[in-house]
């Protein structure tokens, strides 16, 4: 009788061209997954890869196999979806997540798993976006909440909220909740790391200010980026529902500007591979705690569904 956890072993291996991605998607070593696929061949009587020292391909046989197993694996996992129904769900779940999503609600996201999935572990992973997508890939993450969508084949993308950015400054700086962007290119200005869509946003916005002493500073870390721009080190754009305590105790105040970032766009994003019922499981409970947070937040700067003509709405590439 086929093996299933072979052929999603093969399917793994198929969809990331890779012997040592797979075992870490798997949690397995790379000599079990070498030996799931040898077996796998020996009972189907063919060859599944092309292996040379650089990359590994399928065959035709591999191809026509790959074909029929994966809506064979969805439909074996249906089944058990079926029969067991969420509320069973055990094993662990490691998240990748930003800064963004863990000043807001990762932590009723928790509170969320915990009241109904139980027997779930959470693993966190606290990285930029850039970073996580690329764990993602590599298999050593299961689900990034992060800024998106990711479109690359492969991928399902689950659009969560949408946070507004504006520009805040420390009252210290003297500019009185209204500065014109000449004001504003004179300070240096407190950005999200090189790499990031917030960043290659902020360095295009400025490039009708040439300035020889024009200076940006960068973060990976939020708190750090919030905490710079309190003690009046410069001025940042960023969700003003990431830094609710410091604008109501008056460490932080908004600038009346016209904003250079548009509204980050938050997603769940995870693999769309077989035996993936817990990471799309938490993809949803995501969307929906997502939902939950901005129902009770200022409506403009938290919303969960796009909207044309939100303050600071624009293409981001």
């Amino acid at each position: 009788m086929l093996n299933l956890k072979f052929l999603e072993t093969f399917v793994w291996v198929a969809r990331l061209r890779s012997f040592t991605l797979a075992a870490n998607r798997m949690n397995a070593t790379q000599a079990a997954i070498s030996s799931r696929i040898a077996a796998l061949e020996t009972e189907l009587g063919v060859k599944l890869f092309l292996r040379d020292h650089k990359k590994i391909t399928l065959t035709p046989e591999g191809l026509n196999i790959l074909a029929r197993a994966e809506p064979l694996l969805k439909s074996a996992r249906s089944l058990v979806d079926d029969l067991s129904g969420a509320g069973w769900l055990h094993g662990t779940v490691r998240i990748g997540v930003i800064d963004t999503i863990s000043f807001t609600w990762l932590v009723d996201l928790i509170r969320s798993s915990k009241a109904q999935f139980p027997q779930i572990n959470i693993e966190i992973t606290a990285d930029t976006t850039l970073r996580l997508v690329n764990l993602l890939a590599a298999g050593e993450i299961d689900v990034a909440l992060i800024m998106g969508p990711v479109l690359e084949q492969g991928y399902l993308s689950v659009e969560l909220c949408s946070y507004a950015c504006h520009w805040v400054a420390s009252p210290m700086l003297g500019l009185g909740g209204r500065a014109s962007l000449d004001q504003i290119a004179r300070f240096p200005i407190v950005s999200f790391p090189k790499g990031s869509q917030p960043h290659a946003a902020i360095t295009r916005f400025f490039e009708q200010f040439p300035r020889d002493d024009h200076v940006i500073y960068t973060a990976n870390s939020l708190a750090t980026i919030i905490r710079m721009t309190a003690d009046g080190i410069g001025v940042a754009a960023i969700p003003p529902v990431v830094a609710e305590r410091e604008l109501a105790r008056g460490e932080l105040e908004l600038i009346d500007a016209q904003q250079p970032i548009p509204p980050m766009r938050l997603h769940a994003v995870y693999f769309d591979g077989p035996a993936q019922l817990i990471p799309a499981t938490i993809a949803e409970l995501a969307r929906q705690v997502a939902h939950d947070f901005c129902q009770h937040s200022n409506p403009d700067w938290a919303w969960d569904r796009p909207s044309a003509g939100r303050s600071g709405s624009g293409p981001l590439a």
